[in-house]
């Protein structure tokens, strides 16, 4: 109901809630830094997070896509830093441009598709035998990745309902 106040959640939940996205935010900046400091050598270096990601999309999907795909895929909100990103690794002739009417598509080029493979390497060489040593419970890693959508959703869906409330009481 509009306009209605709900109870604060009880302490122990809104610790742990707080502790959770702690845990995400920290695991967050983990991939990143995990994807940006793997590509200070190889077929491409110097690139940011985003760069690596907007790359290794591009070459995952093997298809043609639009800067809003992509950042909707990433749930990217800035624009601007996704414009960018494209440019420069047009520039770098990671990935190619091309104009179809007023849209302009991306796609992965030999470069990105080489970074990729350097990538799965370094992947199955550093990251999937530190990943075996854990216990997962009840959930496999694609268990993960849908529980994380999930969530994504959630907080998705937190945001908007929060940004239009702004100013109720």
């Amino acid at each position: 109901m509009p306009g209605k106040k709900t109870a604060p959640p009880a302490s122990s939940d809104a610790e742990a809630l707080s502790d959770f996205e702690l845990s995400l935010t920290i695991l967050w900046n983990s991939v990143k830094r995990w994807m940006s400091l793997r590509s200070t050598e190889g077929v491409l270096n110097g690139l940011s997070d985003l760069d690596v990601f907007l790359m290794h999309l591009l070459v995952y999907r093997d298809r043609q896509l639009r800067a809003n795909d992509l950042a909707f895929a990433l749930s990217i909100d800035d624009m601007h830093l996704v414009s960018y990103s494209l440019k420069k690794l047009v520039r770098l002739e990671a990935i190619t441009s091309s104009k179809v009417g007023k849209e302009v598509f991306y796609k992965a080029g030999d470069k990105a598709k080489a970074h990729y493979e350097e990538f799965l390497t370094d992947r199955a060489r550093f990251l999937e035998p530190a990943l075996k040593h854990l216990s997962y419970g009840d959930y496999d890693l694609e268990s993960l990745a849908q529980l994380l959508r999930a969530l994504s959703g959630v907080y998705e869906q937190a945001a908007r309902t929060a940004a239009s409330t702004k100013g109720d009481s």
